[in-house]
C-alpha cells in the first residue's frame, strides 16, 4: 500500500515537471507577419505602400527644377512636359564690357592763380586814343601834356571845371585839338631826358607817376628803357630807372 502511494507521488511529480519543461520551450508571443508591399518608384511623392492608379504629371517641384534648367542650358530650350505643353525660356544677354577699362580724360579750364590787370595801351607819340582813364598818381594836366593837347580843351571835353578834380579810373575825353601852346603854356617836357630818374615816393611809386614827372614821356616808352619792369610794376624808394 505503501508501495502504490509513492508510485502515484513520484508519477505526478514527473508529469507536473514534463508539463513546466514544455512551456519553458514555447515562446511568449507569436512575431507579427511582414508582408512586403511594392513601391511605385514612377512617383517618389505618393505615401508608401499606396497602390498607384494611374501616371500623374509632375510636382510643383520637379516643373520648377525643369524650368530652371531650360532657362540655363540652350539645347534644352523648347522641350515638352509629360502634359504636353512645351516650355520656353528666353535667355537674357549678357554686355561684353572691356577687358581694360579706360577713363576719358575731361578738359580742364586752366584758370589764373590771381586776378590779372590788363593794362591800357599807351598811345604813341603824335597819336591822341579818343578816351583815356587815369592811373594810379596820374592827372588831366599830365594827360594833356602827354598827348599835347590846351588842357582847358581837355578839361571841357571831359565835363570838368576844375584840374584838380581827377582819382584813378577817371575817364577823360581826348579832344582832336587845339594842341599844346608851348608859347602860352611853356614846353610839354619838365625834365631833361634822356637821362635817370630815381624814385624819392612822392607820387612816383607807379611807371604813370614817374612819366608824370617828365610830361612828354609815355609809360610805355620808359617799361621798355628798363628791363623786368611792366606797367604794374610798384616802385621803391631809392629805385633808379632808365628816362629815354
Amino acid at each position: 500500500m505503501l508501495r502504490m502511494k509513492r508510485g502515484a507521488m513520484i508519477a505526478s511529480i514527473a508529469a507536473i515537471g514534463a508539463m513546466l519543461l514544455t512551456a519553458c520551450r514555447q515562446p511568449f508571443s507569436t512575431p507579427v507577419s511582414v508582408t512586403s508591399t511594392a513601391i511605385d518608384t514612377s512617383n517618389l511623392f505618393e505615401t508608401l505602400g499606396t497602390p498607384v492608379a494611374s501616371p500623374t504629371g509632375l510636382g510643383g517641384v520637379q516643373q520648377a527644377t525643369t524650368q530652371t534648367a531650360q532657362s540655363i542650358d540652350p539645347n534644352l530650350l523648347n522641350t515638352a512636359t509629360p502634359d504636353g505643353a512645351a516650355v520656353t525660356a528666353t535667355l537674357t544677354p549678357f554686355v561684353q564690357l572691356p577687358s581694360n577699362p579706360t577713363a576719358t580724360p575731361t578738359t580742364t579750364l586752366a584758370l589764373p592763380s590771381g586776378p590779372t590787370n590788363t593794362p591800357q595801351p599807351q598811345a604813341p607819340p603824335g597819336s591822341r586814343p579818343p578816351t583815356y582813364a587815369l592811373k594810379s598818381e596820374e592827372f588831366p594836366f599830365c594827360i594833356a601834356r602827354r598827348y599835347g593837347i590846351d588842357p582847358t580843351a581837355l578839361l571841357a571835353a571831359s565835363n570838368l571845371s576844375s584840374p584838380d578834380i581827377y582819382y584813378a579810373g577817371l575817364v577823360l575825353t581826348i579832344p582832336s585839338g587845339p594842341a599844346w601852346s608851348e608859347a602860352d603854356l611853356g614846353p610839354r617836357s619838365l625834365r631833361a631826358h634822356p637821362g635817370s630818374y630815381v624814385v624819392t615816393g612822392n607820387a612816383d611809386t607807379t611807371v604813370f607817376g614817374v612819366a608824370c614827372k617828365f610830361g612828354d614821356v609815355t609809360p610805355d616808352a620808359i617799361v621798355a628803357a628798363n628791363g623786368g619792369l611792366t606797367l604794374n610794376s610798384t616802385l621803391t624808394v631809392g629805385q633808379s630807372l632808365n628816362i629815354p
